[in-house]
């Protein structure tokens, strides 16, 4: 490659990387209510990414969770800001409309069945894993009652602020939508974080037809990818033969003239939030090949400790290099950092298990001196932590065998200011759609094919490193947090038919 065109790369990267932090997003209205599972009090996953975003919206936030305390500038709605109406808020700052975070108290009963629901069914079903799923109808009454709470409680607390936008995260609560969407002076949209399954997986088990019809009641639905938004075409038209479905437009229309646009729009990152975290965590990252004895380059993984991560396939697939590279041996390490879930099903704290059993025989196999081939790091690591261990790693692994998106992947390349490090990434992260340029794709359930792209990432030189991160930091670039959250909050007040 030219000395000329590599720096015209390394601009135009950087220029897409550049972006003012200060930018707001405006609205034109009183308010905007953010309902998910977890709130933005969390180290990881989908709430934690939206904080930085929903603290730059220019109008009030009401934030509705039922997990997480809210972070030290999050004011909960009886102190501060909270207890001025939206017209007191802007008399007192035009530019600060305030937010408050609810957290409203619901039957413990009620929250356990609720969980057991969507880590048992609902998870495993919406990933494409049908087999997996179990479903129980009482735990179903639960999800149910618990959704029509949470939709009162919102209403209920969100009263004075008409009329207002509600945006609805995930699936946990998106029941909700049945009961906030038939509410006058509510303009109500959802973006779904997981994937959307088949409509053969969909329509043929237990409440597919619930989930499509909570859906169809905004005005707006997002999703990650254009396969995920089709399926859900597809299963509405099963659910639905009178309605009138658009592909093209990618809008569903009833009988009554009720109107639903999708919409495809990967959830971005806050890039420069993680570029300065690599800055401040530069220290601590060199400091970790002391700390832990590292081998000179390292595999990295960074999961939540569920099935559809991939970690037990990618356990095999670096079997299969350590069996086959022995050469390789005491030359890395692979690092597992291994998150937690929150009140774990059984058969999560099973697979939990199943991985811990795999590393321990993975490391007695291939055990030398004082090597031991896997580090493994199991419990929940800060935002700073986590951006060490972006720059230290040679490789990072995503191996999901289903994933909407995969913000881990974004963190690493947004991480990488020195532009180094490779992304070994799976064909079934929703990701690997923006990726697909700069990462090695993989199948994850292809052991040999992992080795062989594992093997191929360790051994890249520094220039197909930098072309290959030039490119993905530039996909990431052009699709940043606040880009998303302003494309999307833009598409659903002008959509057609968003009158209240």
């Amino acid at each position: 490659m030219s000395s000329i065109v590599q720096s015209r790369m390394q601009a135009r990267a950087q220029s897409a990387l550049s972006v003012p932090q200060s930018e707001e997003l405006e609205l034109a209205l009183p308010s905007v209510s953010v309902i998910s599972y977890s709130g933005p009090g969390g180290v990881g996953g989908v709430p934690a990414s939206l904080a930085p975003m929903v603290k730059r919206l220019n109008t009030r936030v009401n934030w509705y969770a039922l997990t997480e305390q809210p972070q030290a500038d999050f004011t909960p709605p009886s102190e501060g800001n909270g207890r001025l109406s939206v017209k007191q808020q802007k008399a007192q700052s035009p530019t600060y409309f305030g937010f408050s975070f609810h957290k409203p108290t619901l039957p413990e009963r009620l929250m356990d069945g609720h969980r057991r629901f969507c880590q048992s069914y609902l998870s495993p079903l919406l990933h494409g894993f049908p087999e997996r799923a179990i479903f129980d109808q009482e735990d179903w009454k639960s999800f149910k009652q618990l959704n029509e709470l949470m939709a009162s409680h919102c209403l209920i607390a969100n009263s004075d602020s008409y009329p207002s936008l509600f945006w609805l995260h995930d699936y946990q609560l998106s029941l909700a939508s049945m009961l906030i969407g038939s509410q006058a002076g509510i303009l109500l949209s959802q973006f779904w974080h997981v994937p959307f399954p088949s409509a053969k997986i969909i329509t043929a088990y237990p409440c597919g037809k619930e989930l499509v019809e909570a859906l169809l009641q905004n005005r707006l639905v997002g999703f990650h990818t254009k396969d995920y938004a089709e399926n859900f075409m597809d299963a509405a038209q099963f659910f639905y033969p009178e309605l009138e479905v658009d592909r093209l437009a990618m809008t569903l229309i009833s009988d009554r003239g009720k109107r639903t646009k999708l919409s495809v729009m990967p959830l971005g990152i806050d890039v420069p939030y993680w570029q300065n975290l690599a800055r401040i965590s530069k220290p601590y990252s060199e400091a970790l090949a002391f700390k832990h004895d590292l081998a000179p380059q390292v595999i990295l993984g960074v999961d939540r400790l569920e099935s559809n991560k991939g970690i037990l396939e990618r356990l095999q697939g670096l079997k299969h290099l350590l069996s086959n590279k022995p050469e390789w041996h005491k030359r890395f390490h692979f690092v597992q950092i291994a998150q937690e879930v929150k009140e774990p099903s059984d058969e999560l704290k099973e697979y939990t298990e199943a991985v811990e059993r795999k590393i321990a025989i993975i490391n007695n196999e291939f055990a030398k001196e004082n090597w031991s081939p896997i580090i493994y790091i199991k419990g929940s690591l800060n935002h700073e932590e986590l951006a060490a261990w972006y720059q230290k790693a040679s490789v990072l692994s995503v191996n999901s065998t289903a994933d909407g998106l995969n913000l881990v992947a974004k963190e690493f390349v947004a991480a990488r200011e020195d532009e180094q490090g490779a992304l070994v990434l799976s064909k079934n992260a929703g990701v690997s759609r923006e990726l697909s340029h700069g990462a090695y794709l993989v199948d994850p359930n292809d052991a040999a094919g992992l080795s062989s792209q594992l093997f191929n990432a360790l051994t890249a030189d520094a220039e197909e490193n930098h072309r290959r991160m030039l490119s993905l930091r530039h996909a990431i670039g052009w699709n940043q947090l606040h880009s998303w959250a302003q494309g999307f909050l833009r598409e659903t007040l002008t959509t057609e038919e968003n009158k209240f």
